[in-house]
C-alpha cells in the first residue's frame, strides 16, 4: 500500500509535456495500481496555465482537489471546483487549466503514454478572451 498527498509545492512539467501547456504545471505523480493500466497524478495549474487542445483516445478522468478552473468541449468552457468529477469520453475534444485569476489542481486517471494522447487537433477558439 502506498500514501500520498496532493502537494501544490510538488512535482515538475515532464520535458514532453511543456511545448503543449500555456503557462506554468506541475505533475504530481502516484503509484498507480492498475499497471499497465491507467496512470494516476495531479496537476497543479498555476493562475492561467492550461493544456492546449487535445484528445485522449482511452479517454480521461479529472477530480477536482484545489482551487477553480476551466474545463472545456465543444459545447464551450465549464467552471468547475474542489469535488468535481469530470469524465472526458474517448477521443473527445477538451483543454483544461487554471482560470485566468485563480490556480486549479486536479487528479487524473489516463492511460500512460504519449500514444495515447493527440495534441495535432483543431485548436477551436480556445485562446479567445482567455487571460
Amino acid at each position: 500500500m502506498d500514501f500520498g498527498a496532493d502537494d501544490r509545492t510538488q512535482g515538475e512539467m515532464p520535458d514532453h509535456y511543456a511545448p503543449h501547456f500555456e503557462g506554468t504545471a506541475r505533475f504530481q505523480f502516484f503509484e498507480s495500481p492498475f499497471e499497465p493500466g491507467p496512470a494516476v497524478f495531479a496537476v497543479h495549474f498555476e493562475a492561467g496555465a492550461r493544456t492546449r487542445p487535445h484528445i485522449h483516445h482511452s479517454g480521461q478522468v479529472l477530480y477536482v482537489t484545489h482551487g477553480e478552473g476551466i474545463v472545456a468541449d465543444r459545447s464551450g468552457r465549464h467552471t468547475v471546483r474542489p469535488g468535481d468529477v469530470v469524465t472526458v469520453r474517448r477521443d473527445e475534444w477538451h483543454w483544461h487549466g487554471g482560470s485566468p485569476e485563480t490556480p486549479m489542481s486536479h487528479l487524473t486517471v489516463q492511460m500512460p503514454g504519449s500514444e495515447d494522447v493527440a495534441w495535432d487537433v483543431a485548436e477551436g477558439n480556445w485562446a479567445e478572451g482567455y487571460g
